[in-house]
């Protein structure tokens, strides 16, 4: 029996469908953030060479009970050409011939050394869950390393519950009401651009924009703004879960 795999409508499917090269997640725990991004990783599974990391702060949030490894064999499982290897932290997928086509790793980055280990590295799909865990010099360095070799555009996703107190605040000021806090409804998965200078962020709503303030007039120049969007979700926009546990919400 087949059973059908995709995104619950609302926000969950608006983060898959997102161009950005940048998409962060937020809201409240229960919104189907996890879910949604180890589902996303999906997308390309069938492309030779692509590859894909998850990052968590430390290693015991990755393999914890009911934690993002639990998650993902859930929903990987349900593939006939996915096979786990808890020993590498990775899920590798398979194509003709017993040759593995693409691969989902996980990873943790506890401080800023650690990413030492990731110098040289080319990652065509970065994905951070709780994002508000890493500091700003982790997710820019990582976003460095977001190259691809396998034909998709590299991108970058994340998500993050509520913390005014995390750089993620600033970075997504203009989805969040400043006043309560709040995402503002008509911005969620919104796309502005942004361009990052001597560890200044400056932001428009095209690239254009950052083209003529920056002068870039190569092509190589022009490629680096980065899109970014920023999609809210709420528990109950998981009606699955609410379905599975009725008695989450208390």
């Amino acid at each position: 029996m087949t059973k059908e795999i995709r995104g619950q409508p609302g926000p969950q499917e608006a983060f898959l469908s997102t161009p950005a090269d940048v998409c962060i997640y937020g809201g409240a725990a229960g919104g189907g953030k996890t879910y949604g991004m180890l589902l996303d990783a999906l997308h390309y599974v069938h492309v030779p060479g692509f590859g894909a990391v998850f990052f968590r702060k430390n290693h015991n949030q990755i393999f914890s009970e009911g934690g993002l490894w639990d998650t993902s064999l859930e929903l990987y499982s349900l593939l006939r050409n996915a096979e786990p290897a808890p020993g590498r932290s990775q899920w590798r997928f398979w194509g003709k011939g017993r040759r593995i086509l693409s691969k989902v790793s996980f990873a943790h980055i506890e401080r800023d050394l650690a990413l030492r280990k990731w110098q040289g590295s080319q990652i065509c799909g970065i994905y951070f869950d709780e994002l508000t865990h890493f500091s700003e010099k982790q997710f820019f360095y990582m976003l460095s390393r977001n190259r691809s070799a396998c034909g998709v555009r590299p991108y970058m996703r994340a998500s993050c519950n509520p913390d005014v107190d995390s750089w993620v605040a600033e970075f997504i000021a203009w989805w969040i009401n400043q006043d309560t806090g709040y995402p503002i409804p008509e911005r969620s998965g919104k796309i502005r651009w942004f361009i990052r200078r001597e560890e200044v962020v400056s932001w428009a709503d095209t690239r254009e924009e950052l083209w003529k303030q920056f002068g870039l007039t190569t092509a190589e120049e022009r490629s680096e703004p980065k899109s970014v969007s920023f999609i809210a979700a709420s528990v109950y926009d998981n009606k699955a879960l609410l379905k599975r546990d009725p008695g989450y919400l208390s």
